[in-house]
């Protein structure tokens, strides 16, 4: 029954018929307006008299009083429609394949319209197109000036040439109205093949024969397809031309692709490249016949094919198209998967814009699949890796000039951020040695708000040039990294510089963890490194020496004993470090900032300003929207920790400021006014430790009062009160003249050849973890995770 269905509904056809309305024609553009319409179910083998039948029924009219006309107007362009009349069974059957294949997306109507037989008689038609062949299967070719299109249906799987892909693509000329008038096809497969039709646009001229040339696209087959006919165009002044063509091997496209007489382009590259995107998505190369200061032309490179375009110029840089013929007539045999115009300066274009976010991961292998997908074309991987290159330059700027361009940014930057630091250093001969930068925000928020500490970290850079980037960076009230100072250069000029005299804390306890593992083949989960680690973070003396005695390596101990205890243990340390131990803040702004350190320098200290702008910003709605006394990550969240241990002990006085808490270990002596306690966590953290909370809940005490105020909420949001503000774009900077004429020079270093290395190289004895998909759990991370498909398109 499904299949009985199918096949009425594929030997029917809709046609909606216009009737008792008018043509109005404004703008070149022909349309039908008001009357009324009727939709109407046909055969697909409908004739001539049977539709006309019909009609005559709809418009309740007797043929022997009227004869009835049916138009339907085409878009012969974008501006551009004309009307073809319905005469006989060919004219029906175009009108259904037009309707229901090549305009399968929109509804053409078909134009009825009444004249009385005794008045003036029916219009003459326009133009007639018509077949003079006896065997060959026809076809017939619409004419409108610069336009042949060809139909020569196959059946499915054939070659035939299917051209609603192409119609939303094509763009007509005007032309004359015609009629087409030709056989029904033979059911023999056929290649797709037109004959070479060139329009004859003067309709006054002699009648002429035009021998056509023949390019077979397959090696000729004996079929009756390959007879000559004989075409002819009978014009409304009577005329008529008569063309000669072969029904093998040809294809004709009119390909206009943003291409069109009196179109002024901003320059000769920007037309190169109009024209070079036409060629690729029209499947055809183009040779540079004439390529000077004032003309530009250019033609197919398959010498039959008549498709050509000149350019002239006309101003200080344009080029106006002053001549553009768009029929095409290649030979695909000749057609292949790659293309000369799909150079690296054109892909590049496409895919720039790829890279406006610097955290956008886009390889050259991406390049070649989305080059394949949106164009059909195949490019190689080094074309695909220079146009990455070329994007990349093009969005960021080239190495040399971000240093060029450094004290300008650097100008900008205090001025737009007042109270913001920054240092450049050359040599003598102008080359870049380090460069130094603190945001002003970032420097009254630290004076202010911040702790004491400062962790200072290095990270290699991925750019060009060789270079480090050093971090300086500190904790805020709610354990959130705040960045206090940036600086590039290398390790030597960092080491011998002024640039980091900033008194820093030393810190030994990361490097250290990762020089035993390598130096003493330690395993990850090694029992040593957990002593080691208990031992660092001891605050009580007593409490290191137990956990140092278990490490029971006697090299392992040498080694931390001649570094100096001093500078891992906690409780050995001189000073207080409000329990910062290592550097991985450090390590957060490295892992944050990967992407751009792979920019030339000026992008990555933009990058920079960006990013804490953003944090700023985010951080200050955070502690505004806070209503807690303490932090609620590290201050708030450590007391109610300590809470419920405090509740459970036993609290005895010994004066009015020191009190002696039992906790059945070793106790603790709080000190009220000095703030400390025997376990050292009150003196080193600035926060009330368990037995200070217990005796703050013996004597009805508010805990708060005894916390630093850098745990607040109050200095918490200070610390971000202000705004820091990006650098305008480059073309709105004004300058002062002295630092317009002071240029920067590339680091002097030897520029390596080929890729900069992306990962780290691990350390001797570092541990390697097995990457995971994080989607399917394959061993690897897939950019393509074939469980939930690609996640990369054009």
């Amino acid at each position: 029954m499904s299949f009985v269905m199918n096949r009425c509904k594929m030997d029917t056809v809709g046609i909606l018929v216009c009737y008792n309305g008018s043509w109005v024609k404004k703008d070149n553009i022909e349309s039908y307006e008001g009357g009324e319409a009727k939709g109407i179910i046909v055969s697909r083998n409908v004739t001539f008299s049977e539709l006309v039948e019909r009609i005559y029924k709809i418009m309740d009219a007797e043929p022997t009083k009227y004869s009835v006309t049916l138009k339907y107007s085409v878009p012969v362009s974008a501006s551009v429609s004309k009307q073809i009349r319905v005469e006989d069974n060919d004219d029906v059957q175009y009108f259904l394949k037009y309707n229901t294949d090549v305009m399968a997306s929109k509804v053409t109507p078909l134009v009825a319209s009444l004249k009385n037989i005794e008045g003036h008689g029916i219009e003459g038609c326009n133009g007639i197109v018509s077949v003079e062949s006896s065997n060959a299967p026809a076809t017939f070719v619409v004419e409108r000036r610069n336009v042949a299109i060809s139909h020569n249906e196959t059946e499915n799987g054939g070659n035939g040439f299917n051209w609603s892909d192409w119609v939303e693509e094509v763009h007509f000329e005007s032309g004359e109205n015609i009629v087409a008038d030709f056989n029904q096809p033979s059911n023999e497969e056929e290649p797709y093949s037109a004959p070479i039709v060139h329009p004859h646009e003067d309709s006054s001229a002699e009648p002429s024969t035009v021998q056509c040339r023949q390019v077979q696209s397959e090696p000729p087959r004996q079929s009756s397809s390959s007879e000559m006919h004989t075409i002819r165009v009978d014009s409304k002044h009577g005329e008529s031309v008569e063309y000669i063509g072969y029904g093998g091997g040809l294809s004709c496209i009119n390909w206009e692709a943003n291409l069109k007489v009196g179109r002024v382009y901003p320059n000769k590259i920007a037309l190169l490249k109009t024209i070079s995107l036409a060629a690729i998505r029209g499947h055809f190369r183009f040779r540079t016949v004439q390529s000077g200061k004032r003309r530009f032309c250019v033609r197919c490179w398959q010498v039959p094919c008549p498709w050509k375009l000149r350019a002239y110029k006309v101003g200080l840089h344009e080029f106006k198209v002053v001549k553009y013929d768009p029929l095409h007539e290649c030979d695909l045999r000749f057609v292949s998967s790659h293309h000369p115009q799909a150079t690296a300066e054109l892909v590049s274009d496409c895919v720039k814009w790829r890279f406006q976010d610097s955290r956008s991961i886009y390889t050259a292998a991406d390049i070649k699949t989305d080059v394949k997908k949106k164009f059909g074309v195949s490019i190689s991987y080094s074309t695909a890796w220079r146009s990455r290159e070329l994007a990349f330059k093009t969005m960021r700027g080239s190495a040399e000039e971000s240093y060029s361009l450094l004290p300008s940014y650097c100008y900008e930057l205090e001025r737009t951020n007042p109270g913001t630091l920054t240092y450049i250093q050359t040599d003598a001969a102008d080359h870049f040695l380090y460069f130094f930068m603190s945001i002003g925000a970032c420097i009254r928020g630290f004076k202010s708000s911040m702790r004491p500490v400062i962790a200072v970290d290095a990270t290699h850079l991925k750019c060009k040039y060789k270079g480090v980037l050093f971090v300086a960076t500190a904790f805020d009230g709610n354990r959130n990294i705040y960045p206090v100072a940036f600086g590039i250069g290398d390790l030597e000029t960092m080491q011998h510089g002024s640039a980091y005299n900033m008194g820093c804390v030393e810190f030994f306890l990361g490097q250290a963890m990762g020089n035993m593992k390598a130096s003493f083949h330690l395993k990850q989960r090694d029992p040593i490194l957990g002593y080691f680690i208990r031992a660092a973070k001891s605050y009580r003396l007593a409490e290191f020496n137990r956990h140092f005695s278990m490490i029971n390596n006697e090299r392992v101990r040498t080694y931390l004993l001649r570094a100096g205890v001093q500078k891992w243990s906690r409780a050995h340390c001189d000073g207080r470090r409000y329990n910062v131990m290592t550097t991985n803040i450090v390590e957060s702004i490295n892992s944050v900032l990967r992407f751009a350190r792979m920019l030339p320098v000026l992008h990555l200290i933009d990058e920079i300003t960006n990013l804490l702008l953003t944090w700023f910003s985010q951080r200050r709605d955070l502690a505004m929207k806070c209503h807690s006394t303490l932090c609620p990550d590290l201050g708030e969240q450590k007391l109610r920790k300590r809470l419920d241990a405090a509740s459970r002990m036993n609290v005895v006085k010994i004066n009015d400021v020191e009190y002696n808490v039992l906790d059945g270990d070793l106790n603790g002596l709080v000190h009220l006014a000095n703030r400390s306690c025997t376990c050292r966590k009150f003196d080193l953290e600035q926060l009330p430790c368990k037995h200070a909370i217990a005796v703050c809940r013996h004597l009805n005490l508010n805990p708060y009062s005894f916390a630093s105020s850098y745990y607040t909420r109050a200095t918490w949001a200070a610390a971000y009160a202000e705004s820091i503000y990006p650098v305008p774009p480059k073309g709105t900077w004004v300058i002062p003249e002295h630092l317009n004429n002071v240029k920067i020079l590339p680091p002097v270093c030897k520029v390596m050849p080929g890729r900069r290395k992306m990962q780290r190289v691990p350390s001797k004895g570092e541990d390697s973890r097995q990457k995971k998909c994080s989607r399917d759990g394959s061993p690897s991370i897939k950019r393509s995770c074939e469980a939930y498909g690609t996640r990369y398109t054009w």
